[in-house]
């Protein structure tokens, strides 16, 4: 019998032996969307932050690390002290801020970041990725040398989100930004040539024409998919439907797993991290009419998001032909749950599903000490997003650039939908991980059941 994932509206349920019991604080309840806001505090970002001039050009770098309990500027060594990773990031957040707020002084901000951006863009749609203390690029380090690797697409994806804002309010500015896009599709079409071609890994079918991986190629749809709406043009539409297509074979199919849905992130692996596939689809369905992508994204959150929240969330899983899967539950990171919300935010724009919504705000109470550790990952207070939960005893209280930067887009995927943010305040009260299930408590004691069950075929909350 194929396995389904479910989701139950449950009465109190008694405490079962082996579970994992949280019972702490809550934040106050917001009850309006200007009240939500006010969690986005961007008081620690800022203090990551700096504004350096370069060939005269103001340009805002985040600096990568920041460690407990001072809480100062730690550059990455042999590496640098920013990077084009954590810089589009910042653009990114800053751009969603000004589009949720009309905040002007984030949309300057967002402008001086992708300044740092179209920098260390070259010519040929690669991108450099670090800078040393004085400036100079690191043209030769690992994870800086001049390449499309993930630091490549996460600036074109911040181009391209800012092109799609300046085409509107700065034209002038949004022109130069175009200039360093356009090379890249150069470098979209080099993968895009194997188009048909496929690759095994321990019997995992890949194909061969993604982005190096399943997570990649989501960030550059989601890049394209700006691009798109401001020019419509058939060679985008065709690139995003290769990379599109890519992705909906790159998943889990063998709906008597329970992986079911799962789409791989690179080879035989999935990673928590970026793992945006639904996003991306979920998007570009709405964007194209596409039923074969929305399937796709709902497969994945009707089957997989659900057992990954049964399992109070896990940090990667590698496939073995005929073995035991290689399940880690740690270390997590916001940035591996900030897709899922994203993903779902998404799922529920295209479907109008609720059930989407309420799995975003419940997915993103993570940060809010809905986690295996019980502890809050977001503080308030000072707007630090802390770096990871190691074990269940165990939190990393640094608060470096990425994880601060995701938790405050998970704050700000939920912001603007009630539906989201009545499900963000629900109480993680236990998970079970042998029964595959986790429970979460509203303010009334309703609760939820959240698990994987053989027999039943439906679900719904």
């Amino acid at each position: 019998m194929a396995l389904f994932f479910i989701l139950l509206q449950m009465l109190i349920t008694p405490s079962v032996s082996g579970s994992l019991c949280f019972e702490r604080s809550r934040l106050e309840p917001a009850e309006t969307f200007e009240g939500f806001s006010n969690y986005i505090n961007f008081q620690h970002l800022e203090n990551l932050s700096e504004v350096i001039h370069i060939v005269g050009t103001p340009m805002l770098i985040t600096h990568i690390y920041s460690e407990y309990p001072e809480y100062g500027w730690v550059e990455a060594k042999d590496e640098g002290v920013t990077c084009v990773d954590d810089v589009s990031r910042a653009a990114i957040v800053y751009l969603r801020h000004y589009e949720l707020f009309g905040d002007s002084l984030s949309l300057g901000k967002a402008r001086m970041a992708l300044n740092f951006v179209l920098y260390m863009g070259q010519n040929d749609g690669q991108f450099y990725n670090f800078i040393y203390r004085d400036h100079s690029i690191n043209t030769e380090g690992r994870t800086s040398k001049k390449s499309f690797n993930f630091w490549a697409v996460r600036g074109l994806r911040a181009l391209c989100y800012g092109y799609r804002i300046f085409h509107v309010i700065d034209p002038s500015y949004a022109k130069g930004l175009r200039e360093k896009i356009k090379p890249t599709f150069n470098q979209i079409n080099g993968f895009l040539k194997y188009y048909g071609e496929y690759e095994y890994y321990n019997g995992v079918k890949s194909p061969r024409w993604l982005i190096v991986g399943g997570d990649r190629t989501a960030e550059t749809i989601l890049a394209l998919l700006d691009y798109y709406t401001v020019h419509p043009d058939d060679e985008i539409k065709v690139m995003i439907e290769k990379l599109a297509d890519g992705l909906v074979q790159f998943q889990m199919s063998d709906p008597n797993s329970k992986l079911f849905g799962m789409h791989y992130s690179w080879r035989n692996i999935w990673h928590a991290w970026g793992n945006s596939e639904v996003e991306a689809l979920a998007k570009a369905a709405r964007v194209f009419s596409s039923s074969s992508y929305l399937e796709s994204a709902k497969r994945e959150a009707d089957n997989f998001y659900l057992f990954l929240i049964s399992r109070n969330f896990l940090h990667s899983i590698k496939m073995h032909e005929g073995k035991e899967l290689i399940i880690n539950a740690f270390p997590q990171i916001s940035y591996g749950i900030r897709p899922m919300v994203s993903g779902l935010k998404e799922l529920y724009i295209a479907t109008e599903d609720e059930r989407y919504a309420k799995l975003a705000g419940l997915v993103a109470s993570w940060l809010e000490g809905n986690n295996q550790a019980g502890e809050v990952m977001y503080d308030l207070k000072t707007g630090r997003g802390f770096d990871g939960i190691n074990n269940k005893e165990e939190i990393n209280r640094n608060s470096g650039a990425e994880s601060t930067i995701e938790a405050l887009m998970i704050i700000m995927d939920i912001t603007d939908n009630p539906t989201s943010l009545k499900y963000f305040y629900y109480n993680l009260k236990e998970t079970n991980e042998k029964g595959n299930y986790s429970i979460y408590r509203d303010v009334s004691g309703k609760e939820i059941k959240i698990g994987w069950e053989k027999e039943l075929r439906a679900w719904n909350i």
